[in-house]
């Protein structure tokens, strides 16, 4: 009758092995599963990310050659001499100039 005992407690450890066996296995399953869902959603979401960088990049480099063609334009523009400034104009705007200078100067002694 020992030995039925013995036998049967053998037995119950044997398949609580087995549990415990097959318990550790099904956790790394899902440990493992998890992982990949969890890589693949950091993934998609660094994806997204670099494509709205990428627009934004290409948005600015857009905007930086409109305004480099309005600056070479106009650069043109006063090379060529088309803002030639009247020398009357000059003279007038050099004499207000003094003239607010010397109002200045005034009020401030």
């Amino acid at each position: 009758m020992q030995s039925g005992v013995i036998d049967g407690i053998l037995s119950v450890e044997d398949e609580a092995e087995k549990i415990i066996d097959n318990a550790h296995k099904k956790a790394g399953e899902i440990l493992a599963s998890a992982n990949d869902k969890a890589a693949k959603l950091v993934s998609g979401a660094l994806e997204e990310a670099r494509k709205r960088g990428q627009a934004d990049v290409d948005a600015a480099e857009s905007i930086l050659e409109s305004h480099l063609a309005m600056y070479e334009e106009e650069r043109s523009r006063i090379i060529s001499g088309e803002n030639r400034v009247d020398p009357a104009v000059l003279d007038r705007a050099a004499g207000r100039i003094v003239d607010r200078i010397l109002s200045t100067s005034v009020q401030g002694e």
